[in-house]
């Protein structure tokens, strides 16, 4: 069995986001209107948080923020910014 150069020098969370088109998710986001008064942490945003979520196994929000904190450095490679902030997540969660 050969090795896959498919995804040869990426993050291994990075990989998945290859499978989520970004303007898919924009224009689901705006039939409703949820993003009408989002300035920063859009749609896309939260879902790469929330796999990140569900990829490090965290259960709460204190850990969630943590692990974002502690992989500051590569929030680059996810497509964020900016760190999100405590009120910013669950907020966006309801």
């Amino acid at each position: 069995m050969g090795k896959s150069t498919n995804f040869s020098g990426q993050p291994i969370f990075n990989q998945p986001l290859k499978f989520i088109d970004k303007s898919e998710i924009r224009k689901i986001a705006k039939q409703p209107g949820a993003e009408r008064y989002v300035k920063k942490f859009t749609t896309y945003h939260h879902v790469v948080v929330m796999l990140f979520v569900a990829i490090e196994g965290y259960h709460s929000l204190r850990e969630t923020m943590l692990g974002l904190l502690a992989s500051a450095h590569e929030l680059s490679h996810l497509g964020l910014s900016y760190l999100v902030c405590r009120i910013m997540f669950p907020e966006a969660n309801s």
